[in-house]
Parts: C-alpha cells; structure tokens; sequence
C-alpha cells in the first residue's frame, strides 16, 4: 500500500469513528478526530460527509446533543460538558440550534429546575445569539411567563435577561427591543417592591445593569418608590452583594437623572431622619454613606443643607446605644470626608463626639472614629485662619500623633477587625511628614504592614490603603524651575492661610532616600510583584510610583533588578493599553523607573540569552520617555536623559537589540543630537557611538544618500564642540563608524572632515587622541581608492607631523599601536589593497 492510499485509509477510519463517538455523546473525542482526518486528507469523502454531518444536522450538533442528553437522560455531566462546549464554541453554534436548546431548557414538562440549569440556561443566553432571538420572540409575544420562568430558574438565568434585552441582533425591531426592555423593567420594579421577597439582589442586579448599559431608555420608569428599595437595600445590616447592586444602581440613575436623584434622595434621608427612630436611622445613614463616593456631588448638597451635620451629634448621643447606628454614622462622615466644606462641618460639630467614639467606643467604631479625625487633621484638610495661634497647631500635632500611634498598633497586633480602617487612617495621616519619619523608622510596622498585605491580596481597598501608605513615605517634591517656585510664591501669598514658602526638612531629598531605603529592605518590592496582576489601575499605577520613586536611590537599582521589578514595570507597560491621562502617565511612570534601574545594573544580569526577558522588550517603553509629555506644562528633561542612559546600555548588548531600537527610535535620537541642553545632547551621542557597532547604524551615516551626508556632518560637528564628554562620544562614534569604507569615503567628502579628526589628535586627553589616532589610521589604510585618497587628505592637513608630534609624547599602547599603523600608511603613499 502506497503512503497516499495509507492517509486515505486513516482519514476514512478517522471520519467515521467521529460520527460514532458523537453519537456516543463523546464530543471532545468526536472534534478531535475530524479535526484529525481534515487535516489528513481534507477532499476525502468520508471527511467531508462527517465534518458536514457534525456541522449541519441538528440530530448530529454536538451542543444539541448535549441539551439532549442532559434534559432527556437525566445526565448532570452533559449538561456541564455543555457548558464548556459553549464556552468555547458559543458564539459559533448555528442560530437554529440556539434557538432549539433554549427552547428545550425552558419546557416546564421536561425539566426541574436546578442549579446546572440556571447555569446552562445563562450560557446560552450570553454565548449565543440564536437563544437570545428566541427569548425576546417570547418576550415579545408572552412577557410575564417567560420572565417568570427565568425568574424561576435562577440568579444566572435572571441576569442572563440583560443581555437579550440589551443585544439589538435578538430583536425583530428597534421599537420592540425598547418596549420590552420597559416592560421587563417595571417586572423587576415590582419583584424589587414586593414585600418579603426571597431573591432581592436577584432583580437589583438586572436593574443595575440596565441602568448602567442602557440609562437613558429606562431611567424614566424609576419613580419614588423604586429609587426608595434602592436606598433602603443600602442598609448596612443588610447582605454585601445587595448593597453592591444597589449602590451601582441608585449612582447610575442619579448620573442619568441628577435632578429627581437629588429630589429623592434629599427627602429620603431628611424624613427618616426627621423620625428619629433607630431603624430609619441606620437606613438614612447607610444609604448616605453608600452613595457619596459614587455621586458626590448629589451627596454633597445634602450634606450641606443647614441643620443637617449640627444634628447628627444630638440624634446619635439619643442612640448611645445603638452600634449599628453609631456605625452609619460613622461610615457616613467618612464618606463625606472626600469634600472640603463637609470636612469643615464635620470638624466643627462633631470633633468632641468623635473623640469619645475614639476613646470609649468600641473597637471597630473607635477605629472608623479616628479614621474620620485623622481625615479633618491632614495637611490641607481644612483652612486655618493665619491668625490661629501656634500652641493650637502643635496641640493639633499631638493629637495626630496619638492617632498614628492607635492605628501603628492596630496592624502590629494583627487585630483583623480594625485592619481596615487603621491602614485608611494612616494613609492619610501619613501625608504628613513627621508622620512619614515615625512610620518609616518602625522596623516592626513595615514588616508587619507589608505581611498583612500579603495575606490579603484579593481585598482591593486594604491593597490601596497600604500602597498609599508607601507611596506617601517614598514620594519626592517636585523639582520646579524657577519660573515655577516664583509662580508658587505669589500664591501662596495670595492665599488667605499663612503662606508656607518653605518645604518641610523632613520631606528633604536625603530624608525621603532614607525613607525610600527602609520600605525597600522592609520586603515591599516582592510584595508588588505578588500582587501587580490582581490590582486594580489605581493600585497599580501607585506601585508604579512607589517604583519610580526607590528607583532614584542609584543604590537601590541593583536590589530592585534582583527583587523582580524589572519584569513588574515591563508587564505593567504591556498591560496599560487605554489612552486616557491616567493611562498615559501610569506608562510614563513605569518607563521611568525601568530607565532608572537599566542605568545601573549590567543588562546582561537582566536579560541573560538564556531568559525569558530579552532586551529588546525594554525598548519601546523607554522610547516612549523621548517623546514629549502633552499633559506636562513644562517639559522634563530628567526622564529624557535617563532613558537616553539606559538605551546606551542597551545598545550594548546585541545586533537584535540595536536594530529594534534603530527601527523604532531613530528619528527621536536624531533629533536629540541637536538637543540645546548639553547633557541630552552628550547622552544621545553616546547612545548614536553604542549603536556604530551594528551595521544598521553604519548605514544611517554611510549609505551614500543625502541625510546620511547630514548626519555625518552633525557628527563631525559633535566631535568639535566644547564639552569634553560629548567630543569623546562623537570621536568613539566615529572610530568605529570609519572602520567602513563608505564611510571613510563619506568622511573625506567632508570640507572639514580631516581637520577635525587630527583636532583630536591634538587633544590633552589620552581618550580622545586614541580615538582621533584610530580614525586617521582608519582613513589612510583604507583599501584603493579611499585609502589613496585619505592619506592625500591627511598629508594635506599636516596630518603626519600632527602623528609625529603625537609619537614623541604617547606612551599608552592602545594609541602606539594604531598610530604606528597611520604613520606607516601615510611614509608608504597610503594604499592598502
């Protein structure tokens, strides 16, 4: 048998076991062999009856199958194998087979509704269009029955009705599609409204999203009384994932209608409070609280209306003994807390009550307390009167150091029920330099702060608090021109509050490298590798920070390189796509940092060939910092030069590396080498002299065209201008760039080339007379004709009493050796063949 009649063979036998293990319910097995047989003999028969088969007959459709099995046999692992099918091949299913399963699932007399059906019915909904067209057929046609059907089945099923609402394909008109989208809603409303209902987040959790997706078709349907279950579901005492739900949907119709969301949320706060019975208070509280960092703005003028905070005091010292109120209150005033004027009212009306919270309350109340103080006694919390007398500022102080020294023991005995609010409470009082001093000196508070952060790493606002913590410890002031620091002068004393010209000595450049110090030996940077891929854009773009700011100890680069932030900072550049501010910077930051620590640390330590890192996955962040900041009002050079540093090292590892960043970045580059400030200019320079070792970079100054001619021309020029590191840049450029002979052709087109090459011959320093020696050496022993023609040149431009001259007093041999090559070109007439 030939090897042809031999895959004709297995591809039939192939084909025809996949139909039976389909038939078998063996679907996985089933793909694979067609697959197999496709791949063997794609025109064979039997393939193409059995790849049809599986494709086309409803009777043969895998996923059909599957539902079969699961709703006529009885068989739960069908139905999970079901699930995984649509996972993977939902959204490729024919739209007739959709329909069918949806169909099958949904008849009452066949199945009992469980769990696995909830979620294979929401599987389908989500994954295929065919079973959504069917669900919003009967939408359209029998609308109570077919929602409580689904309302039946379950949370996911339930849910799963957004996305058919939501999906224009599944629908036979526009009109219809909004009509029943109300419909469903009003359902909802009235599952929301219905008293003792068993599934209240199961109906939040539509609405939510319908309010969230598609507000502007719905929020007219939210009356008084829907927006009222809303905020009542906000009640503290109540579930975590209602709360959830209602908070998104309640700050979703507020943003689409803030009108009637203001109206209603004005009066439903003010007559609960107005009753002052402990129930109505802990409801009012509680959906206060829950809303204002998500509408704040609607918060806010309630919060602001008269009478509202001095009440509070006198409401709650009625409650003394109602923790749950007391808690509400608590979470609310915090909440407020974002907001300067309620910051205001806040310190004025209830400091003293706070304070006794602090003192007598109970552990978790007695934290939140000192939270909220810690809030109206940070830096800029409040306006303080420039006549305010001193005793009271530093009364202020030791009050806030009291604070400080509640929360530091809080994390050092590991009390879990506190954890939260003493990390909330010394992020911010940590902005605070004296405070920053005491936390960074606390050996046991980082170890142990950093530990707590490790054991919950799924708990995203204990992560933001921590991070904010050591993004406070570690951030510099801003270096300002001084354009900037005048500018800054006349507003602070344009200002009402007593102007502060000077920064505090305690936020001095050496003190927060110390600082800096301390958060890095106390473990963190492994910490930040752990949780960089869990946290959320803000956390992350702290850590970024965090980063940059260690990074600018140049001794620390190297513990930062071995701890894992390279690989951090290069796959938090990846993953930041978006092209807002916040993205754009948090990219910036982390190219930043990634500059700094290539600067110092050898690369091939950080990429070996061996790694999974190479070194060219480093050049596009570090391109992107050559580029101009749009968001900055003044252009920094810092990260500019930095990169330019980094890139140098770079380029000295392998062609691969610096044909990427030739490719990539040449025009930047070029363009710095004309940089007005010298340390740019020298640093691209140096970069341009590492990128003469590929021929890709030769070739930019060499290839015969025009702007190669400019460019050689620029590069001459650099070897003649007054500051001695950029000379000695050009001259290695240049040395290595006249190994070629277009090159050395290049070079004697130039009026000027050959004079400037023996001014480096004529230099005080043994580096760049070893430079100018290699690139005269390089011109005369050339090959025919540019060797004759460089020796003519050189013998022109006085080249060989400049050598002589250079003979008689060198004394290093890497200059002897070239040298006697040049001279020996020059006395011999020049031409090497």
């Amino acid at each position: 048998m030939s090897i042809v009649d031999g895959g004709e063979a297995r591809a039939s036998y192939l084909a025809k076991n996949a139909l039976e293990l389909v038939a078998a319910g063996k679907i996985e097995a089933g793909a694979r062999a067609v697959r197999e047989a496709v791949s063997i003999d794609p025109d064979n028969a039997d393939v193409k009856r059995a790849f049809d088969e599986l494709q086309n007959d409803q009777n043969r459709d895998p996923l059909w199958i599957l539902c079969r099995r699961f709703v006529n046999d009885r068989d739960d692992s069908a139905g999970r194998e079901a699930i995984h099918f649509l996972a993977r091949y939902g959204a490729s299913v024919p739209r007739s087979i959709g329909e069918e399963c949806v169909k099958l699932l949904l008849d009452r007399s066949k199945v009992t509704y469980t769990p696995l059906v909830d979620e294979l019915v929401a599987a389908l909904l989500r994954q295929n269009v065919g079973a959504r067209a069917e669900v919003a057929y009967q939408l359209e046609t029998k609308i109570i029955g077919i929602f409580e059907d689904l309302w039946m089945i379950g949370d996911q099923a339930t849910d799963a009705l957004s996305a058919v609402l939501l999906d224009p394909q599944a629908w036979t008109s526009h009109t219809s599609r909004i009509r029943c989208e109300g419909d469903v809603f009003h359902l909802l409303e009235a599952k929301l409204i219905e008293a003792g209902q068993d599934h209240p987040s199961r109906a939040m959790r539509v609405v939510a999203r319908l309010l969230a997706a598609d507000a502007e078709n719905v929020k007219g349907r939210v009356d008084e009384d829907t927006f009222d279950v809303m905020l009542t579901s906000l009640d503290n005492r109540l579930p975590a994932d209602l709360r959830t739900q209602a908070t998104l949907a309640a700050a979703k119709f507020i943003e689409a209608s803030p009108d009637d969301g203001q109206r209603h949320l004005n009066k439903f706060v003010l007559s609960r409070l107005a009753k002052q019975k402990n129930d109505d208070l802990i409801v009012a509280f509680s959906a206060a609280a829950a809303v204002f960092p998500v509408a704040s703005a609607v918060c806010i003028g309630l919060f602001l209306n008269e009478g509202f905070v001095s009440s509070l005091v006198p409401v709650l010292n009625k409650k003394a003994k109602s923790r749950k109120a007391e808690r509400a209150a608590l979470d609310l005033l915090s909440a407020a807390c974002i907001d300067r004027a309620c910051r205001e009212l806040i310190a004025k009306h209830c400091t003293e009550w706070l304070e006794d919270v602090v003192e007598d309350g109970a552990v978790q109340e007695s934290a939140v307390a000192a939270v909220i103080l810690a809030k109206i006694r940070g830096p800029g919390a409040l306006d303080q009167p420039a006549q305010k007398e001193e005793p009271k500022v530093q009364e202020v102080g030791k009050e806030t150091a009291e604070l400080v020294d509640m929360f530091k023991k809080m994390i050092v005995t590991e009390d879990t029920s506190t954890t939260q609010s003493s990390i909330e409470g010394l992020a911010y009082s940590s902005l605070q330099p004296a405070t920053k001093e005491e936390l960074a000196n606390d050996k046991a508070f980082l170890t142990h702060l950093v530990r707590t952060m490790s054991e919950h790493p799924d708990d995203p606002n204990l992560i933001f608090g921590g991070l904010t913590i050591f993004a406070n410890l570690t951030r510099f002031l801003p270096n300002f021109s001084e354009e900037q620091k005048r500018m800054s002068q006349l507003k602070a004393y344009a200002n009402v509050s007593k102007p502060k010209l000077e920064p505090d000595p305690l936020d001095s450049e050496d003190k927060v490298t110390a600082r800096c110090k301390a958060v890095l030996d106390a473990n963190t940077v492994p910490l930040l590798v752990a949780i960089s891929k869990k946290v959320s854009p803000a956390s992350l773009q702290l850590t970024l920070f965090i980063l940059l700011s260690i990074s600018k100890g140049p001794k620390h680069r190297g513990q930062l390189a071995q701890q894992g932030a390279v690989r951090l900072l290069l796959q938090a550049y990846a993953s930041i796509t978006g092209d807002t501010t916040a993205d754009i910077q948090s990219r910036r930051v982390a190219a930043h940092a990634l500059a700094r620590v290539l600067i110092s640390v050898n690369p091939f330590l950080i990429f070996p060939s061996s790694g999974a890192l190479s070194a060219s996955s480093a050049v596009r962040p570090l391109l992107l910092l050559l580029e101009d900041d749009h968001s900055a009002e003044q252009r920094d050079l810092l990260p500019v030069f930095e990169s330019l540093l980094a890139l140098t090292n770079l380029a000295s590892t392998d062609d691969s590396t610096r044909e990427s960043l030739l490719r990539l970045g040449w025009p930047a580059i070029e363009n710095l080498l004309l940089a007005d400030n010298t340390f740019i200019q020298r640093a691209a320079v140096e970069l341009v002299c590492n990128l003469m070792a590929s021929p890709a970079g030769v070739a930019h100054f060499a290839d015969g065209s025009p702007a190669a001619s400019n460019r050689l021309h620029i590069l001459l020029a650099l070897a003649d201008v007054d500051d001695f590191a950029t000379r000695r840049a050009a001259g290695g450029a240049l040395a290595m760039l006249t190994e070629w002979d277009a090159a050395v052709t290049a070079v004697l087109k130039r009026e000027r080339g050959v004079r400037i090459l023996l001014s480096l011959c004529e230099e005080e320093s043994d580096e760049l007379v070893h430079r100018g020696v290699v690139c005269i050496r390089n011109l005369v022993c050339a090959p025919h004709p540019a060797g004759d023609l460089g020796t003519e040149k050189v013998r022109a431009e006085g080249g060989v009493e400049v050598l002589k001259q250079v003979l008689a007093t060198a004394n290093n041999p890497d200059i002897l050796e070239p040298l006697v090559e040049a001279l020996k070109g020059l006395v011999a007439g020049g031409s090497r063949m």
